[in-house]
This record gives C-alpha cells, sequence and structure tokens, in this order.
C-alpha cells in the first residue's frame, strides 16, 4: 500500500506560522525587501522597447548609429520625453513616472548637459576638417583642444548618471 502525502491546508500553515512567531518577522522581511527595491514596477520587454508600468521606452534612431529614447505614457497614449539621450537616464525617468512620482529633476539635468557635449563634439569635429582644408594648423589645435574637452565632460556627465543608475539600482 502506497502512502499519500498529506499536505497540509493552507490554514494550518498560518496557524503555525503565527504559533511560532513568524508572522511579524515575515512582515519585516517584505518590510525590507520593499525598502531594498527602490520601485515597484518590474520593466517588462516588448516589441518596440521597455514597458515600466504604464510607461513606454522606445528607441528612436537619431544620428548615424545613434539612439535618443522616447518616453510615454501608454494609458494615455501621449509622449513624454521626446529625446531622451542615455538609456540609463531614460530607465530612471520611467521608473519615477511609472510610481506616480515626477521625473528627476537632476537626471533630465545631466541627460541634457550630456547632449550639449554630444553637439559640441559634431560641431568641434566639423571644425577639425574645415581647418584642415584651409591648412590651418592653429585653427586646427584649438578645436581639437575643444574635441578634448567636450569628450571629458559628456563622460563626466555620463559618469554621473551612471552612478546614480548604479546606486539605485545595487
Amino acid at each position: 500500500m502506497t502512502k499519500k502525502h498529506k499536505h497540509k491546508p493552507f490554514s494550518e500553515l498560518v496557524r503555525q506560522i503565527e504559533a511560532y512567531g513568524l508572522k511579524d518577522k515575515l512582515a519585516d522581511l517584505v518590510h525590507k525587501e520593499e525598502i531594498r527595491r527602490p520601485f515597484r514596477h518590474l520593466p517588462k520587454q516588448f516589441s518596440k522597447g521597455i514597458l515600466i508600468g504604464n510607461i513606454a521606452i522606445v528607441p528612436k534612431k537619431h544620428t548615424g548609429t545613434r539612439y535618443v529614447y522616447v518616453i510615454a505614457d501608454m494609458m494615455n497614449a501621449k509622449i513624454l520625453f521626446d529625446d531622451v539621450n542615455l538609456k540609463q537616464s531614460a530607465i530612471l525617468i520611467a521608473h519615477n513616472l511609472a510610481d506616480g512620482k515626477n521625473a528627476p529633476e537632476q537626471i533630465l539635468a545631466y541627460d541634457t548637459h550630456f547632449s550639449s557635449q554630444l553637439f559640441n563634439i559634431t560641431n568641434a569635429k566639423r571644425m577639425i576638417k574645415e581647418a584642415r582644408k584651409m591648412d590651418d594648423e592653429a585653427q586646427e589645435e584649438v578645436y581639437e583642444f575643444k574635441l578634448a574637452s567636450a569628450h571629458d565632460l559628456a563622460d563626466k556627465y555620463k559618469g554621473y548618471i551612471q552612478d546614480i543608475f548604479q546606486s539605485t539600482f545595487k
């Protein structure tokens, strides 16, 4: 005769949790996990991008091989942000919006500064080509310095955003 494994009914499990005083401990664990996790919504991949709650992040071709990110409210069919430059910025913004908070101003500012430096990089490269055409070494040197400075600043702002992203999701 085979022995059937009897599973304890749910009510018996609840009774044991209460008898051993585990109810408060389990509630504390749940609370600690909620505090540790920075946002309520888990991201989901969909055909066009990432969905966080009702907020979508969709990549959009910008220049050459570069993409920017569009952030949209899918419930209201409304574009909230059209040109977010870094994926990390887009994710942080979307998580805040999905949780009913405002977009983080610091992230928006850093992303805008990063974008400005990308413009400066493009402009400096163009001016270097012009200086080379004109065979003007002094002017070329000035624009190479501007190019290096723009790269440094772009890296700095990207680093700020990356630091915030990593500290948020560690």
